[in-house]
């Protein structure tokens, strides 16, 4: 149905500072994180969502409550309509995907701020099928938003949406712009809370989030990697003091050298 309405890098000088201490090759073995998946779908959109009379930005999005192990999201699934109009005419296949903040957790996106913005590509995903973006990875509390974005031409409808979602739209609002605005949500043109429309429904969008273990190698918290904390490992090593036992076995060796290299390379979340 048609429904119109921004990695650190070791110090140069590091190797040679492994090396002494006895280490002279790297090797890692991380465990996969366990996911927590934030879901207001069935996993069936009946019907796609866009502008019926006129051209315009268009944002649509879900509101989720934030759960434990899940604090950290790091992708993003969406299920895409068309970005044609009547015609077969093709609009702009550019989009952004946005995670925002809900300072009062009232689950009304009208003073949301943003958190992290991704940009990407319209995929056609087909019915009932979802694409997935790796996004920045973006720490979230309490109530999130997770919007998407795009400019959509006049009876193109990229937005799908879930009427059989038990929520029954009311985690869930569509806005139309000028242009991108994910800023100022509540001063959009057109706002639409999706349980008051005609088609009460959630968005097929959907959220995928690990645990935020913090950054155990940023020894002196200032969220920059750097000599400093390298010198706080080795310091650490040294003296066998527990915040170097990076795997948590008691034993200063190689293996603790090795996940510091490999969280240090990585970068803090």
């Amino acid at each position: 149905m048609r429904f119109n309405l921004p990695s650190p890098k070791l110090p140069k000088h590091t190797p040679a500072i492994l090396l002494a201490l006895g280490v002279s090759g790297i090797a890692t073995n991380s465990a996969q994180a366990q996911m927590i998946d934030y879901i207001l779908d069935t996993g069936v959109g009946t019907f796609n969502i866009g502008p019926s009379t006129f051209d315009a930005n268009v944002t649509w999005l879900n509101a989720f409550d934030t759960q434990a192990g899940g604090e950290l999201i790091t992708k993003v699934s969406v299920s895409f309509g068309d970005i044609e109009d009547n015609d077969g005419n093709v609009g702009s296949d550019a989009l952004a995907i946005a995670i925002l903040n809900d300072p009062n957790n009232d689950y009304d996106p009208s003073d949301a701020v943003p958190l992290s913005i991704t940009n990407g590509t319209w995929v056609d995903t087909g019915f009932g099928e979802f694409f997935t973006y790796d996004i920045e990875p973006t720490v979230v509390e309490g109530v999130f938003f997770v919007a998407v974005a795009m400019d959509v031409i006049e009876d193109a409808n990229p937005a799908s949406a879930d009427p059989n979602a038990p929520t029954g739209g009311s985690q869930s609002w569509y806005f139309y712009n000028p242009e991108q605005n994910f800023s100022d949500l509540g001063n959009s043109p057109y706002i639409l809370h999706m349980s008051e429309g005609p088609f009460p429904s959630a968005f097929m969008i959907r959220a995928h989030g690990e645990e935020n273990a913090g950054c155990a190698v940023d020894y002196n918290n200032d969220g920059t990697l750097d000599f400093f904390d390298v010198s706080a490992f080795l310091g650490a090593f040294n003296s066998n003091d527990p915040i170097a036992d990076l795997d948590g076995n008691g034993v200063f060796d190689f293996f603790d050298v090795s996940s510091f290299l490999s969280q240090f390379t990585a970068g803090c979340p």
